[in-house]
Order: C-alpha cells, then structure tokens, then sequence
C-alpha cells in the first residue's frame, strides 16, 4: 500500500486526546522550520522533535503556507500573472507543506511515545483542516484561473502545462464553480471527511487488545513462534497483529480456537470505526451531488484510468463470472482437505468451509499435496539474507547502488537508513529507512510512506530536492536464538513494498504533485505488483535465501514444490479481491449504508465465507485511507503488471539490466508527469492487453 499526503488530499484526525503541557509558540515552529530547511543535508527530515515542536511547527507551516496563498492573490490584483508570482509558488508551497506533514506527522504511525504519537496526530488534524481550507480558497481559484488564460501554452512544458490542468481541476472538484451556499457545504463536508478518516486509522493503530489461549488450543501452532508470545499465568496471549494472526490461523490445528480469533480479527474497532465509515459514505455521497455527480465512485473514477464507474462494474462482474468455476474447484478441494482432518482429530465435520478454515486448509493443501512445508521453507529465509539479496536484486536491475548512511537520524534503533546514488554516474538519486517489525502503536501493516517528494525546491542544495521514502512493515522479530525468519508470503510482500519505494526514488517530476508514486491510483500498484513475480522465480529465489544454521540454498526439490504452488487457490484469493472491490464500489454507489449488512449480502452473493456477527469493513483501513471507490484498482493495475512482466522481462530476462533500465526510464522516471497509458505504451511498444493478466489468473484469454 502506498501512503502519500499532500495540502491537495487531505485527512485529519476526530477527537485526538487532549495533550497535556503548553505549546510551543508559533514563533518557535517558525525557527524549527528555518532549523530545517537551512541544514546543508539533501534529507529535510528530522525525528528529535518533542511533542509541543510537532504542534508548533505545523501551525507555523500553516501560516507559511497561507502567506504564500495570498501573495498568490495579491500578485495577481497587482496584474503580475507570471508563472512564477503564481503556479510556481504554488508549486513551490507544496512541495514546502509535503516536507512540513512529514515531519509533523509521521511519529503517529512509528514512535514508541504514546504523547508524541497523540501530538503528531494534532498536528495532523490541524494541517489536515488548512488542506481543506486551502482547496476552498476561491480567490486563490480565481486568481490562478485569471492567470492561466494569460499565459502562453507555448511557453510552458508539457509539465507546467499538465500541472495548470491539475491544480485547476482539483479546485473544481472542490466546488469552487459553485454557489456560495453550495460550496460552503463542500468545505464543511471535506472538514469533516478528514476528521473522520484519520480517527479510523488511530483507532487501528491503537489496537492492542491479547487473547487468551492454553497449549492445547494452540495446538499445531509452532513452539518457537510461542515461546515469543507473552502469558498470564499457563496461557499464551495472541494479540491480533499479522505475525501473532496468520499462524494461527494457518497452523493451529483446533478449529474453535481459529474461530474464536478470526471472529475478533474481524471485529477490531467494529463498534467505533463501522459507524466512522458509514458516515464517510453519506458524505462522500452528498458531495458528489453537490458536484453534479450520481455516486461518490462516478465522481471518483472520472480521474482515473477506468474513466467511468461502469467500466469498473463490467469489470469486476466480468472477471468474477470467470473466477466462479476456479474458485468453487478451489472450495470443493479445501472441503476435502478439511473432512480428512476432520477424520483423522474425531472433530465434527460440518460440511463447509467457513472463514476460520480457509487459511488451515489451504496451509494443509500445500504441505500435504505440493510438499510446502513453510515452516520448514522459512527457515531459508533470514531476514538479513532476504534483504541482502533483495537489496542486490533491485540495484542490479535497475542501476542503482544502496549504501547504509549512518548519518540520517531515525525515529527508532531498528530502523535501517540508505543513501541511493545511480550506478553509472554515481550521482545521488534518493535515501530510504526501512522499518521492519512490530511495537506498539506502530502502524500495523505494510506500506511505503512517500516522506520528501523529489522535485523542483529552492531549500534543496542543487535546486532539486531528492526523494527520502520509507517502508513500514511487520514481520516477525528475532529472538534470542533465532534469527527474524520470514514466510514466503513475507518475501513477496517485502518485494512489493520495496517496489513502491523504487517508483519514489526513481521518479524525477519537477512538481511534487507528480512526485513519485503520485500516478493514476488503478495503476499506482501495477509496478509493485509486477515486481512480486521475482519472488516465484529460482533465480531470485536463490539469491535471497540460505537457510539461518547452515546457510544452504533452499533444497531443488522444495523450490520446485514452492514454484508449483503459485496458482495454489487462485480463484479463491482473487474472488476475496472482487468481494471486496465490489463492497467498496456497492458502498460508494449508494447514499446510506449498513456496512455489516452489505458486507455480508456481498460474501453471500458471491458464494464467500463470512462469519455472523462480523464486520471487516470496520479495519479495511484503505476505505477511509484514500482509497474509497478504488480498491478495484488493485485488480485493474494487475492487468498491466501481468502484461509488462510476460512481455518484457519474461522473454528477455528478470535480471536484464537493458529491461531494467527501459522500465525505470520509462515507468518509474515519469512519476506522474504523464499518463499511465504514455509510460505503459513506451515501456510496451503497444498498447497493454489483458492477455497475460487472464493467462496469470488460470482463466483463457
């Protein structure tokens, strides 16, 4: 998942915990700002702020910012509607607020201070509400719509030309060609949006509730994973965190144990955060009619690469129609699986498959029938080995070199800091921090957090202010006498995350509007996603494992076991994927909804397992994290990763530096200063098909 802010999109946070202790003046966030900027450092990005800094410093960037938006005003009153007194300083302030909301924000998702981490979310409710103050400035509208049709198209790159376009469409998009009253009532309904979004994530981010299990119903679950658990008295506690999750659900063995937890992990924050959504959706649909829209997901798709929301529908039906067959072949092979455990524990056989055996059949299915032991499989897979090969892999690929750069300051003594310089002309290109394992209050999945945008700035050294990123994952942690081992399914999942962070490093826009990932968001995931394919093939494979005592590849046979089971259950996992791009858009086309109730005529409808009494919409962070109406994306930006990959680097090689240097040139260069159908059909020579992407899938073209 990619996590990007910007002054353009906003969130922000609803009832944050009073903070205790005075502020810092705004005098003083204004010298912290100077303090930072100034530095002689590529990296504008500090972690040594205290809890009254965050505060200070985003109210002094927000007086910053709205200074520059009225010499943007007064400029253009004056008769001054050059590029620089306007578009450019615009450019320019964001690229300012980006840096600024980093800096401010960030600690609320990765600092082990539980009152820093409720500061940094102040700070972002306060940068969150001028975002959307600065979107609903009319006079700034009018004054850059004055200045546009005055300025000679002639004069302009295509960039500047692409950024006029943008910045003018996303003020109509906020209803600044409406009446006062109207959009007023836009205003208000975007305050409130962002207030609501950002208290759904602190709410799963502050998750952190144990369950309570004995050995025997853990039984099946391995003896070192629980030896890391914590207790209270004879049993183990399970906190509802991937790595304490996934095994479980996977390995242990006693199927009430697996419902019982299944069933809160499909209730976290149901009681807060169902009705948080369901308010986003009545919003999101009363200002799609304001703006002249029949449904939040018309308004929505109208920017993206599927254009319209039935393209999306027809979509979606069409591939869960060729799904169907594979994935009731998937259920009826999992049912077998389970009767036969069934048989062999003395446990009633109840004739399905339900939510809490879905995982421990398909575990069972690729141990017992593809010969997968994972637990035997991750011992091949040291965190350090994967990372010194993956890290290995991409620099080979794409020309670049990581060398660890003690000087950046981190958030935590876990994290691990790069610099990025280009393998050719050694010039610098970015940095990264990679954030690996679970703490409290951290952010509880798996993303890239675009942190310094890398553009045209004229704080940065040369002029251009280069890209620093971070990763922010959760794999299980090291233990006394056993290194960090990751499952297969962690590896593809470091593979894709590290992909984002190469589309920030390598992008080179000059707005930061169009820095890094800031593509079509039904494309955004096409470049990750092609990247998962290294992780199934025995090439990469072998360069990014050993096993941790004895440092032995991964034995042949196991390999070609692993390789085979690829399209293992693959109509049921991509079924799961149109189950829920469907309840996204079913949500997004309605004006009123019970999420509880729709997730579950959806699950029914499509013949998936749901368990009563649940609602998963409640933790499915990306509809109140940007990407509500677009989950299908995820769907729809596989069709271009299938097609770059088989026509690409399948025929000419995964580790071909000539394949590789054609896609960081021509995906990954652009950011978003170009369509994604430009970059696609550069790279591709052609327009894409969906060829692949159905072949991929196990279904005919």
């Amino acid at each position: 998942q990619v996590m990007r802010r910007s002054c353009a999109v906003v969130r922000a946070v609803l009832g944050a915990a009073p903070l205790r202790g005075a502020y810092r003046s705004m005098s003083d966030g204004a010298a912290l700002i100077h303090s930072t900027l100034s530095t002689n450092s590529h990296v504008k990005l500090r972690w040594d702020l205290t809890k009254e800094d965050v505060v200070a410093m985003a109210e002094a960037a927000i007086a910053r910012s709205r200074d520059t938006q009225d010499g943007i005003v007064k400029a253009v009153a004056e008769g001054n509607t050059t590029w620089g007194a306007t578009f450019g300083k615009l450019a320019e302030d964001e690229a300012f607020q980006y840096v600024m909301d980093s800096v401010c924000t960030f600690p609320q998702h990765a600092s082990t201070d539980k009152e820093l981490r409720d500061a940094a979310t102040e700070a972002d409710k306060k940068l969150s509400a001028y975002g959307v103050e600065a979107g609903s400035r009319k006079d700034v509208y009018q004054a850059l719509a004055k200045t546009a049709s005055s300025l000679q198209t002639s004069e302009l790159s295509l960039e500047q030309q692409r950024l006029v376009e943008r910045i003018l469409r996303d003020f109509r998009r906020q209803g600044l060609d409406l009446g006062e009253k109207e959009s007023a009532r836009v205003k208000a309904i975007n305050e409130r949006i962002s207030e609501l979004g950002i208290a759904f994530s602190k709410n799963l981010g502050e998750e952190k509730s144990k369950h309570a299990f004995t050995a025997a119903e853990l039984e099946g679950c391995p003896e070192d994973w629980l030896q890391k658990l914590d207790k209270d008295g004879d049993k183990y506690l399970v906190t509802l965190k991937y790595p304490d999750y996934f095994p479980v659900m996977e390995q242990c063995c006693v199927a009430e144990t697996r419902r019982k937890l299944e069933f809160e992990f499909n209730n976290r924050c149901s009681a807060e955060n169902a009705k948080i959504l369901e308010e986003l959706v009545e919003l999101r649909h009363e200002k799609a009619g304001l703006l002249g829209y029949e449904t939040h997901s018309a308004f929505i798709v109208e920017a993206r690469m599927s254009k319209t929301e039935p393209a999306v529908r027809d979509f979606l039906g069409n591939l869960a129609t060729k799904l169907d067959p594979l994935m009731k072949s998937d259920m009826a092979t999992l049912l077998e699986i389970k009767k036969a455990e069934c048989e062999k524990r003395g446990d009633p056989f109840d004739g399905k498959i339900n939510a809490w055996d879905q995982r421990r059949c398909a575990h069972v299915l690729k141990k017992d029938r593809y010969q997968v032991d994972h637990e035997k499989l991750k011992e091949y897979f040291p965190m350090e080995v994967v990372t010194k090969g993956l890290l290995g892999i991409y620099q080979e690929l794409l020309g670049l070199v990581f060398t660890p750069d003690s000087s950046m300051q981190k958030w935590h003594q876990d994290v691990q800091t790069f610099a990025v310089t280009d393998a050719e002309t050694q010039e610098p290109v970015g940095w990264f921090y990679m954030d690996m394992h679970p703490r409290e209050g951290k952010y509880g999945h798996a993303a890239c957090f675009g942190l310094q945008p890398g553009c045209e700035a004229p704080w940065a050294p040369s002029g251009y202010q280069l890209p620093v990123a971070a990763i922010v994952c959760n794999f299980p942690a090291p233990s006394p006498d056993k290194p960090a081992l990751l499952e297969h399914g962690d590896v593809e999942t470091y593979f894709h995350e590290f992909g984002h962070l190469m589309h920030q490093m390598c992008a080179r826009a000059k707005f930061s509007k169009f820095a890094g990932t800031a593509v079509e968001r039904d494309f955004v995931e096409a470049p990750s996603q092609m990247l998962e394919n290294w992780v199934w093939e025995a090439d990469a494979l072998d360069r990014m494992s050993a096993h941790y005592k004895t440092g032995e590849k991964i034995p042949r046979e196991l390999l070609t076991a692993l390789i085979a089971s690829r399209n293992v259950n693959e109509g049921l996992l991509n079924k799961r994927q149109v189950v829920l791009a469907t309840f996204d858009q079913t949500i997004h086309t309605t004006e009123k909804v019970n999420t509880a109730e729709v997730l579950k005529e959806t699950n029914m409808k499509m013949g998936f397992p749901f368990t009563d009494g649940t609602n998963m919409a409640a933790s499915f962070g990306h509809l109140a994290g940007g990407y509500d109406a677009q989950y299908y994306g995820y769907l729809w930006s596989e069709v271009f990763s299938a097609d770059m990959f088989e026509s690409r680097f399948k025929k000419e090689g995964i580790l071909n530096p000539t394949t590789g240097k054609s896609y960081r040139k021509e995906i990954l260069l652009p950011g978003g200063s170009r369509d994604a159908s430009e970059s696609l059909r550069a790279f591709l020579g052609r327009d894409p098909t969906n060829d692949a992407f159905l072949r991929a899938k196990g279904l005919s073209a």
